[in-house]
């Protein structure tokens, strides 16, 4: 048999995905981006390249970005891990951005590679370099989504690379490269393939197992044990003679720490692809061996999301307006319209009708029996009074999108025909904020003015805007400082709204760019940290003398002790710049700010940067795995690519032809074995919210039953089982559903609220995260009265959007339950269902795992070459009138294998 292992340079380019290795990458942040939103923005004159070079060359860091855009020119953005260049309006405008590269080898080429996403534009893309402030080369490159590149030769070891636009519309662009052009120089195959030399009787093992395979996206796994491979004169090249201490460079490294990507074959089929490991160098009586071994390092998408949480993501696409016109809207299905989103769908994966919902919830039992005799509004006598929006309606957001979205910012995609069900595409998950009322309830607001005779004259560094006359309600709350003009936050994540209008006079500059306006934050300790987020430029109407005006609008979160205040300044001191007061410029109406604090849009921030934030992405993956017992499979064809499967689809119900391998089998010896670890009990349950008071009221009436539970036990038939396990699909915890009041049997809510029996009363709490079921618009049996808010009137609703753990409230014949077990219902819910995730999910797994006629068998297999190449664990394989699985391959080539069967019952 002709066994091959073929390894590739470490800095192989031939099949660069999310798993192979890469050159080394000369652009810092160059694929997420994270940087560019907080980098300097310069305005440049024409000609707009030049000028933003001559402006940051003199003290322009190494490996880090900055920003250049012309006057009415675009902007250059990171979104949702994208880099949006977004063009002016007149065709003639730039924006761009720069960074000074390092470490770079005079006289070698360097590619510079764009991967763009999208484009809607009819400006240039242009790649510049530069030594200092002089021009090196440049290239307009084609705009079209792929990867498009131009190379340029270094004249400096430190280089600036400016990428910009020119025109109108929009590019989109996922990751910027630079990378230098080379290889490694050794006598190859292909692609830079070297061949290495084996030892004659050297045979290699491998360790093939179907938890490799059916947890992909968790599982990193070794495959083969230590092997030596010979100090030939070919391998010494390919090792860079790395045993020889004094050797000397000749332009091939080879880097131990890296990983290097290698192929093993046999008779011409694949058996491995994967990487190999240098783990020593041997030199016994003179005879010098290489010790290594492969492994197949899948970057486990696990891995990927381990230290990512749902703030990480970027949620501007879902910006709108909190109020009742849009909650009542976003009850609809499609062809019906939907919520009205704020900004455009950047990541292609929102959809008006479906992707964030506002049913009604019970979040903290403060509801109230309304009416014009008690209440001095017009809800209707007898029947529930919202007091605000937030009692009962808080963003949901649909499941299939967060998936779209985590996987958006890996290198990874899938394939789930589960997820692609209506029925899944039904499931959401609640984005509470936690025990308050609101992401900030509307704690106060009110406007504010400078009202003295003479204004406030700008210096060269930030000068405080002051409010002389402010009519902010409950200005402590707001926490408003007069003598300072500062806002300072109460607590995390509360969020300011500020808009308004402030106005200037100038004199001494003709035109261009006099200073700006900006609303500073102070961090805990009062010290300034920079502006945000606005920072509005101060531009002259073309006069040497006049007057202007600056508006802004804005929504800030801030944390406990930081503070923001409203500044100005101006760039030459020959310019005298002057905040106007209201007494000043009587014809205008509205001559300074507005702040509240308080919700009036749902945004980003609302969603992100509060208790549902804090979920950490893969957490909530894995909880989605747990509750429908799903595999994760490698796609052979493309090795970023996951299928997403329930188990019984994948290993129960496969249609696949059995492999016959009776005639393979060495029957000589043979091992049977009943399944080892068998536990008596295994509870299948969710994550328990001890401040739930509708659960834990339930557990508490039924002998401490968890709502949604399910104990599956097998010591009937296996009686002399012993042991419990739990399966526990966290950071999900279960919903209790129920009649909002007793007087009101079909207006069926989820309660989510804690209550204090000493003094009776109830209030939101930090809900674990909660997966329910859109069961459409319902109605009440009743009204419900919502309040004016957020500049939307009042009504009495008769209708409502249901969400549940079930398909069907009240259920009937055929429904689901998104929870695991069967248990009591409340009144007015129905009875229980059978088909629930344990029925429907874990069932077959386990009703084949506890068979008593499951057993394991171990024994040898003469196995091909061929048969490894094309077998896939999801195989059955019928040896002599039965059929099985395989659990384990041990394969050494010119040798039988080591196979561990599942005896199928």
């Amino acid at each position: 048999m002709s066994v091959q292992l073929i390894i590739y340079p470490q800095s192989y380019e031939g099949s660069n995905n999310g798993i192979s290795g890469t050159p080394s990458e000369f652009i810092v942040d160059g694929i997420n981006f994270n940087t560019i939103n907080t980098s300097t923005q310069y305005v440049a004159s024409a000609p707009f390249p030049q000028n933003a070079i001559n402006f940051y060359a003199p003290t322009l860091p190494l490996n880090n970005w900055d920003r250049y855009n012309s006057l009415g020119g675009g902007i250059v953005s990171a979104t949702s891990g994208n880099l949006l260049f977004s063009g002016g309006s007149s065709g003639t405008e730039d924006c761009g951005i720069i960074q000074k590269l390092s470490n770079l080898t005079i006289g070698i080429d360097y590619t510079v590679s764009l991967d763009i996403a999208s484009v809607s534009a009819t400006a240039d893309l242009f790649v510049n370099t530069y030594n200092g402030t002089i021009l090196n080369s440049t290239a307009t490159l084609t705009q079209s989504v792929g990867v498009v590149s131009t190379t340029f030769t270094a004249n400096a070891t430190d280089q600036t690379i400016l990428i910009g636009t020119s025109g109108i519309g929009a590019i989109i662009v996922s990751s910027i490269s630079t990378q230098q052009v080379s290889g490694l120089t050794v006598a190859s195959i292909s692609d830079g393939q070297v061949i290495c030399d084996l030892y004659e009787d050297e045979d290699i093992p491998l360790s093939l197992s179907v938890d490799d395979f059916k947890n992909v996206a968790e599982k990193v796994q070794s495959y083969s044990k230590a092997f030596n491979l010979p100090a030939t004169k070919r391998n010494n090249r390919i090792f860079d003679q790395i045993f020889e201490i004094t050797r000397s460079d000749d332009g091939v490294i080879f880097n131990p720490y890296k990983k290097t990507q290698c192929v093993l074959k046999q008779d011409g089929f694949i058996l491995f692809e994967g990487y190999l490991r240098l783990l020593d160098v041997t030199d016994k009586e003179g005879e010098i061996s290489y010790n290594v071994n492969l492994y197949s390092e899948v970057v486990a998408l696990a891995d990927v999301l381990k230290d990512r949480a749902f703030r990480d993501l970027d949620f501007t696409e879902l910006e709108h307006e909190y109020n009742r016109t849009q909650i009542e809207v976003s009850w609809n299905d499609a062809p019906s319209s939907g919520i009205t989103y704020t900004n455009p769908s950047t990541s292609g994966f929102r959809d008006a009708n479906s992707t964030v919902k506002y049913p009604f919830v019970d979040w903290n039992h403060q509801f109230i029996v309304g009416g014009s005799s008690n209440s001095g509004n017009s809800a209707t006598d007898g029947n529930p009074e919202l007091t605000s929006l937030e009692q009962a309606f808080r963003p949901f957001i649909n499941i299939k999108y967060l998936i779209d979205r985590i996987f958006e910012s890996t290198p990874f995609t899938y394939g789930s025909s589960l997820f692609d069900t209506t029925e899944f595409k039904k499931l959401y998950m609640d984005f509470n904020w936690g025990s308050a009322q609101a992401p900030n309830n509307n704690l106060g607001e009110g406007f504010g003015e400078n009202d003295d005779n003479t204004g406030v004259t700008a210096g060269l560094t930030a000068t405080k805007i002051p409010f002389d006359v402010e009519t902010f309600s409950n200005a402590s709350d707001l926490g408003f400082d007069s003598s300072t003009s500062r806002f300072t936050a109460s607590f995390d994540n509360q969020v300011y709204f500020i808009q308004g209008v402030f106005k200037f006079s100038y004199s001494g500059w003709t035109s261009g760019l006099l200073g700006y306006l900006g609303w500073e934050k102070y961090d805990n300790t009062g010290t300034a940290t920079g502006f945000f987020p606005i920072l509005n430029q101060l531009q002259s109407n073309g006069t040497s003398s006049g007057n202007i005006s600056s508006s802004f609008n804005q929504t800030v979160v801030l944390n406990t002790g930081e503070s923001l205040r409203p500044s100005f300044w101006k760039l030459d001191a020959g310019v005298t710049l002057t905040q106007l007061t209201t007494q000043q410029l009587s014809a205008f109406s509205s001559n300074g700010a507005t702040v509240i604090t308080g919700t009036t849009t749902t945004t980003s921030e609302t969603l992100l940067q509060t208790l549902r934030g804090e979920t950490g992405q893969w957490d909530f993956l894995k909880g989605i795995l747990t509750m429908f017992n799903l595999v994760t499979l490698p796609d052979e064809n493309n090795p970023n690519n996951i299928f997403i499967e329930p188990y019984a689809d994948v290993f129960l119900n496969n249609t696949a032809t059995p492999l016959d391998w009776t005639d393979k089998i060495d029957v000589s010896e043979m091992k049977l074995e009943p399944l080892a670890d068998l536990n008596k009990k295994t509870i299948f349950k969710f994550v328990e919210d001890e401040d739930d008071y509708a659960f834990t009221n339930y557990k508490n009436q039924v002998g401490g039953h968890l709502y949604g539970s399910k104990m599956y036990d097998a010591g009937n038939e296996f009686n002399i089982l012993v042991g419990e396990d739990e399966i526990v699909a966290e950071p999900f915890a279960a919903t209790v559903v129920k009649p909002l009041m007793s007087q009101f049997p079909s207006f069926i809510t989820p309660a989510l609220y804690s209550y204090n029996a000493d003094d009776g009363t109830s209030e939101g709490f930090d809900n674990s995260p909660r997966i329910m079921y859109n069961n459409g618009v319902k109605s009440t049996g009743a009204s419900y009265y919502i309040p004016e808010q957020n500049g939307v009137t009042s009504d009495n609703e008769t209708y409502y959007l249901q969400f549940s753990h079930l398909t069907d409230v009240p259920t009937v014949v055929g429904s689901k339950d998104f929870h695991f077990g069967e248990c009591q219902l409340l009144t007015g819910v129905g009875s229980p269902v059978p088909d629930n995730l344990f029925n429907l999910y874990w069932l077959p797994y386990y009703s084949e795992l506890y068979n008593p006629n499951t057993r394991i068998m171990t024994i040898k297999v003469n196995l091909t070459p061929a048969d490894i190449n094309t077998f896939k664990f999801n195989d059955t394989v019928f040896l002599k009138n039965r059929t099985f699985r395989v659990n384990k391959i041990d394969y050494k080539p010119n040798d039988l294998a080591t196979v561990e069967f599942i005896l199928i019952p």
